[in-house]
């Protein structure tokens, strides 16, 4: 019966060792470094090293369970890949830290921000229109460099940098 019982103990160790994500090494995501501009005097408003979320998966995923993110890093939203007739809408069910969102078009323009959305609020955060992209940044950073409605991001997404 010892037997058996260790044989258990060791068989559920190995079943919850393969279930867990510790250990793993972490799905290898397309990086950038993305660039938001004035368009009327082309001054760089800020740098950003990005992710870019291109797979369904990443884009189901997105920010959830991150305790911190570094300053001036974001995550990109390919949102191409969810089908033409799927309103948009974000939350942040499961997401532990605060972001700003930056709503883009297909040329990178940003057309709708939305600052300061708070942890684990499920509350749908819906753009006017189908943004091309969406960058999720850490809270207070479209204020801290002055990200606007017009502004426009340059980045391989886009195919303008």
């Amino acid at each position: 019966m010892f037997r058996f019982c260790k044989i258990l103990a060791l068989s559920l160790v190995v079943i919850f060792s393969a279930c867990s994500d510790e250990g793993k090494a972490p799905a290898q995501s397309k990086t950038d470094e993305a660039a938001i501009i004035s368009p009327a005097t082309g001054d760089v408003k800020n740098t950003f090293q990005i992710d870019v979320a291109d797979t369904k998966e990443k884009l189901l995923r997105g920010l959830m369970g991150r305790t911190s993110m570094d300053e001036n890093y974001g995550l990109l939203f390919d949102i191409d890949l969810a089908p033409k007739d799927d309103e948009i809408a974000f939350w942040m069910k499961d997401t532990l830290i605060p972001l700003d969102m930056l709503f883009m078009d297909e040329n990178g323009v940003v057309f709708f921000v939305h600052k300061n959305a708070q942890p684990n609020d499920v509350t749908p955060i819906r753009p006017p229109k189908r943004p091309r992209a969406v960058l999720e940044i850490n809270a207070g950073q479209v204020d801290k460099y002055g990200i606007d409605v017009g502004d426009q991001m340059k980045a391989d997404l886009f195919g303008n940098k």
